[in-house]
């Protein structure tokens, strides 16, 4: 059986004994969730104010990203993201003047950190009477911090084998959010039981086991969608994150992303989105590529069990805010880089993507 590239992480009975015996060692610091959005929700429930609750949030992001916000009652507004994945500050500065939000979300995309630029408009527009998150969901091992910056969220789920995991750190009005006690019980075991099966189907190539693991995995995303309430980390997630090698993860995925950043060929169907290797200053969540038929080149590698992700898939028109967002969202692809590959792995991306 083919070695799959871009699947769901696995997880073995072997690994979650390990998880039982794990000892503190994250930071203190920081509130621990079952999901990010979830952080985003308590967020957005303790700064709502009735006549100033309006948030900026950039247009191109994840809809997990929107959804808190609505659910807590702000007026949502999207600013301009340019295509090279860099915020287009003067657009940003524009709808601070014409909104007067009183949050503004930041992500900093696919292991750039954000530029000079970024930073002085950032300081330069925050002030006493709005606050800023900073997402780090796509630069996870950042270590920066940046003064403008009132609460710093990420997902811990999408890097490493946990069944669920995010996290806050509050800068400011910390009082007024506490650390969830209950964790989402039926999310996570549907996740754990999803992750273990697709294990069993590396090991014995069983199609069936295969599409159990992809319904429980699904069935698990429904419930989150459907329940905002905020949730605890999970006892297991918790503990495996604290087995993770984390400086041989950041590593293997700067090797990864560097590998493939100089053996893909450009062409008149695939561009790379990030043109200049030193702009990625953080281990990147993905590689990212603008591909003219992104549809048939998703199939092509799907063919060779490599599963390459929209990020994100478009739920909410109200972000095309302009021609550069929706060439984003229609052409943008990301490509596996994890830990769990090795060069051998994925020259057989770059051999597809090359010769397509």
């Amino acid at each position: 059986m083919k070695k799959e590239i871009g699947s769901i992480f696995p997880l073995n009975n072997e690994a979650l004994c390990e998880a039982e015996s794990a000892q503190t060692s994250l930071p203190k610091d920081r509130l621990y969730y079952s999901l990010c959005r979830e952080a985003l929700y308590d967020i957005a429930k303790s700064l709502y104010a009735e006549g100033k609750n309006n948030v900026l949030i950039p247009a191109y992001t994840c809809q997990t990203v929107i959804t808190p916000f609505e659910e807590a009652g702000w007026n949502c507004f999207y600013y301009p993201i340019q295509k090279n994945l860099r915020i287009d500050t003067h657009g940003l500065t524009t709808l601070i003047s014409l909104h007067h939000p009183s949050l503004i979300i930041v992500h900093p995309f696919f292991g750039m950190e954000l530029n000079s630029e970024e930073v002085e408009t950032l300081q330069q527009i925050k002030g006493k009477d709005n606050y800023v998150v900073l997402d780090l969901t796509q630069c996870l091992f950042s270590t920066k911090r940046y003064p403008f910056a009132d609460f710093t969220v990420a997902s811990y789920r999408k890097w490493f084998p946990i069944p669920d995991g995010g996290f806050m750190e509050c800068g400011v009005n910390s009082a007024a959010i506490l650390q969830p006690q209950e964790e989402n019980k039926e999310f996570t075991e549907r996740e754990i039981g999803a992750m273990y099966l697709r294990g069993r189907y590396f090991t014995n190539g069983d199609q069936r086991t295969k599409s159990i693991s992809i319904q429980l995995s699904k069935s698990a995303d429904h419930i989150a969608e459907h329940d905002i309430t905020p949730h605890k980390m999970s006892n297991v997630a918790y503990n495996l994150l604290q087995k993770e090698n984390l400086l041989v993860n950041q590593e293997k995925r700067f090797e990864n992303y560097t590998f493939l950043f100089r053996n893909i060929r450009e062409s008149n169907k695939v561009k790379k989105v990030c043109s200049n290797l030193d702009e990625v200053t953080t281990a990147p969540l993905y590689f990212t590529l603008y591909v003219q038929n992104r549809p048939e080149l998703q199939h092509i590698l799907a063919q060779d069990a490599i599963y390459a992700p929209v990020i994100w898939p478009l739920e909410d028109e109200r972000v095309l805010i302009n021609d550069d967002i929706r060439y984003i969202y229609d052409h943008v692809l990301s490509i596996p880089c994890d830990q769990r590959y090795n060069t051998e792995d994925l020259q057989r991306v770059v051999t597809i993507i090359n010769n397509y």
